[in-house]
């Protein structure tokens, strides 16, 4: 009898062992997962950590599998992805790191970073006003700015390489040119903190005889 219920205890031991393995689930999943703060080249993305204190992301173009992106660890619940792509569809996978104990389920969500956000606005319809043998009278769009620089030079000069003249006018008079000559005129808005726009698409004039 003390036999046979040993053999009982030994049995109901293994397979409660038995059943224990086969359900150790000692890392859990994020509960949740989010996205906020997304802009042109970053996005941060945010979780509920349930009980775990370490995690690990990954992130790739939209469509992309795990174990091919972009890995990072954190033990905080939020992480800035940088760097991205303008108006591009980004995935993103979130899961648990528990040592040991492997890692969880991943959690995911997908963004799409935003159109850059232009700053500086650069003036537009540029245009010739008046022309004379040593001067050219130009005219261009504000475009909501206030300052701007010009910049010429002979036909074909780089930018870069030219004459600079700094002005707060959007009708300026270049002067000291030289008769019968042709010149290419660029001009952008300088915004301070802001940097400068980009050029206007060139303005070519010839002088007069």
């Amino acid at each position: 009898m003390k036999k046979m219920l040993l053999l009982v205890m030994l049995s109901v031991a293994v397979f409660s062992c038995k059943k224990d393995d086969d359900n150790n689930n000692n890392c859990l999943e994020p509960l949740s997962i989010s996205v906020d703060l997304v802009n042109s080249e970053s996005a941060r993305i945010l979780w509920d950590p349930g009980d775990e204190t370490a995690f690990e992301i990954e992130y790739g173009l939209t469509g992309f599998s795990t174990g091919t992106g972009t890995v990072a660890q954190t033990s905080q619940t939020s992480y800035v992805i940088d760097g991205l792509t303008p108006m591009t569809t980004y995935d993103a996978y979130v899961r648990s790191n528990c040592g040991s104990d492997g890692f969880s389920n991943y959690v995911s969500i997908s963004f799409t970073t935003l159109k850059p956000v232009v700053l500086c606005n650069a003036p537009t319809d540029l245009s010739l006003i008046s022309v004379s043998s040593s001067t050219a009278r130009i005219g261009w769009s504000e475009n909501n700015e206030t300052a701007w620089e010009i910049e010429y030079g002979p036909v074909g000069f780089t930018i870069g390489t030219g004459t600079v003249i700094p002005t707060t006018q959007s009708n300026y008079e270049i002067t000291g040119l030289q008769p019968a000559t042709t010149y290419e005129i660029y001009v952008r808005a300088n915004c301070g903190v802001d940097g400068y726009s980009e050029y206007t698409d060139q303005l070519v004039v010839t002088t007069d005889p």
